[in-house]
């Protein structure tokens, strides 16, 4: 028989138009231009205005050429709204025109654009009246592009220069004269260390509508600059200070007397005292998230003022002086019945008597971190059984297969065991046939799993989206074998340092592109660079090199597995654990 006519097969341009539209929002841009070439409907429906009010250069950055960029602005800038251009360096002039001649724009990310000047933020904010979020950050804006935004950005709301060190405070200075930016609502200035007080009191006074602002990675900044922006800014409901060591309890003490926060996160002070987290949980009831890691002077008392706040949905004490008595204050508090995402990684006073407390009594935890709790045995996930935790972060604690085996009746979506050294193929295997229907598993540096534990992540996993193994290094292109055999939604797979990993692999993962998407595979010294290409036009992220991963692992005290194996092959892969910093706000 012979094939049908394409009018037959094609089932795209038979649906309404609007689920058709649907479909092609799943794809790139590069597949937009493709899908217009196929045939007439399809070029009309790609044509569409609903498919081109938000355009993302960034992701596919490294696949188009400024010529291309002009030609599709040219061509559909009547219905750009949204236009991504992060990490474009490769823009130039001509481009940038075609930008500030898309009249409907509102919103605009030139972020880590390290070829923008002045003039063009001069052209694009006259060109572009109705801008209302425009992200400038880590470019090389002076005072003139200041002067530029409060000239003609009337209708801007939020605004982002952080890393940009080339302005001074008398860009800021502008924001008071200029006829623009009275209406931001968001500021961003993160490490922006050359500003001082002057900058702030002007910040004040040119926009006293801010609810949000972040001030990260500032070290230089001091009780007299917050004190300064508080002065006329009454508005605040969200303030970042990450990394801000020198405040002190006077600086939280304005805010508690001016702002009615919902969000505040701070990170690395070892200067505030209970009379802040008295004053800032008095005056914020409405505080729905809190992070405040790193802050060494926390502790259990100051927990205790934490658990007033009856509308608490996030709280990050992670790295504070806190212990079971600040985990009893918390869970018989006002705060236990709507709390959804704790972090309490790092206590090392925290023991299992914390962790049964916090299943009985958190009834709506969504998100337990109990990383490098070192006081915790396999008795802490005995008792989260039942309970209803559905993502779970016990990286580098001292759990054994046994601790797994007894993790029953929880549904859990997502577990990070990375660095638990004494889990073993058995303890996946027990932790599988209880849990199965895992989604985002990280076993990153537990040196003792092999091909058997991937085996029986396919096996009674087969919803696997997210799987990071870096550092097991017993893994070899059996276990991957089983993998793409066994997991057929796998979206994002790290295996670096996997040492033993062969081109096999690579012949492996291929045929689960798609959905594959993101791949790590760097200190692979078994695939080659050859190899490893093949699959990068299929990615969204993509890493690999071929480097000796020994002094990367001996950070772990993992050097000593770096030894052949008996089996076909192996494979293992770096995760670098970090610590979950702030909430983006």
């Amino acid at each position: 028989m012979g094939s049908k006519p394409w009018c037959d097969t094609d089932v795209v341009s038979k649906l309404p138009s609007c689920l058709s539209l649907k479909i092609f929002q799943f794809l790139c841009i590069r597949d937009w231009l493709s899908c217009a070439e196929v045939c007439s409907s399809w070029r009309d429906l790609i044509q569409s205005s609903a498919l081109w009010s938000q355009i993302n250069f960034s992701s596919e950055k490294e696949w188009f050429t400024n010529a291309e960029v002009k030609q599709i602005l040219q061509m559909y800038r009547p219905f750009v709204v949204h236009l991504n251009l992060r990490g474009c360096t490769f823009l130039t002039w001509p481009s940038i025109k075609c930008v500030s001649e898309c009249r409907n724009l509102q919103e605009l990310n030139l972020s880590e654009c390290s070829n923008i000047t002045d003039v063009m933020v001069q052209k694009l904010t006259k060109g572009c009246p109705g801008l209302l979020y425009l992200n400038l950050s880590a470019t090389n804006i002076t005072n003139q592009a200041l002067r530029e935004l409060s000239r003609n950005c009337l209708n801007l709301q939020y605004l982002s220069v952080a890393y940009c060190c080339r302005f001074t405070d008398q860009g800021f200075l502008y924001l008071t004269t200029g006829r623009g930016c009275h209406t931001l609502v968001h500021l961003n200035v993160s490490g922006c260390t050359q500003m001082t007080v002057n900058a702030f009191r002007y910040i004040s006074a040119g926009c006293p509508a801010l609810k949000q602002i972040v001030i990260n990675d500032m070290p230089t900044l001091s009780d007299s600059c917050v004190m300064a922006l508080l002065s006329r800014c009454h508005c605040l409901s969200v303030i970042s200070l990450l990394d801000a060591p020198n405040l002190s309890d006077l600086a939280f003490k304005a805010i508690a007397e001016v702002a009615k926060l919902r969000s505040l996160y701070i990170e690395g002070n070892n200067q505030l005292t209970d009379v802040s987290w008295k004053a800032l949980c008095t005056s914020s009831l409405g505080l729905r998230k809190l992070h405040a890691a790193e802050c060494t002077r926390l502790n259990n008392t100051s927990v205790k003022y934490m658990g007033t706040l009856k509308h608490l949905q996030y709280l990050d004490i992670s790295m504070c002086n806190v212990g079971n008595i600040g985990i009893k204050h918390l869970t018989d508090s006002l705060s236990a019945p709507k709390l959804r995402e704790l972090n309490i990684s790092y206590c090392s006073q925290i023991t299992d008597t914390a962790v049964r407390r916090i299943a009985l009594r958190l009834n709506r935890l969504y998100h337990l971190n109990l990383s490098y709790c070192g006081g915790l045995s396999d008795k802490s996930l005995e008792f989260l059984s039942d309970s209803s935790i559905c993502s779970l972060d016990i990286s580098g604690c001292s759990v054994q297969d046994q601790g797994l085996a007894s993790l029953e009746r929880v549904h859990l979506r997502k577990i990070v065991l990375a660095e638990c050294i004494f889990v073993t193929d058995v303890g996946i295997e027990n932790l599988c046939r209880n849990v199965k229907y895992l989604e985002d598993v990280d076993i990153s540096y537990c040196a003792a799993l092999t091909d058997r534990a991937i085996r029986t992540l396919s096996f009674y996993c087969r919803g696997l989206i997210t799987l990071k193994m870096a550092a097991c290094v017993k893994m070899t292109d059996m276990g991957i074998h089983y993998l793409t055999t066994g997991t057929p939604y796998l979206r994002q797979l790290d295996v670096s340092g996997c040492i033993h990993l062969t081109d096999r692999t690579v012949r492996h993962l291929e045929r689960i592109c798609p959905p594959l998407c993101s791949v790590s595979m760097a200190y692979c010294r078994g695939i080659s660079k050859l190899a490893a290409l093949r699959l990068k036009s299929y990615m969204d992220h993509w890493e690999h090199n071929n480097d000796e991963p020994c002094d990367w692992l001996v950070v772990k005290g993992l050097s000593s597995m770096v030894t052949p194996v008996k089996t076909e092959g192996t494979g293992e892969e770096k995760e670098s654990i970090r610590r979950g910093r702030a909430a983006s706000t």
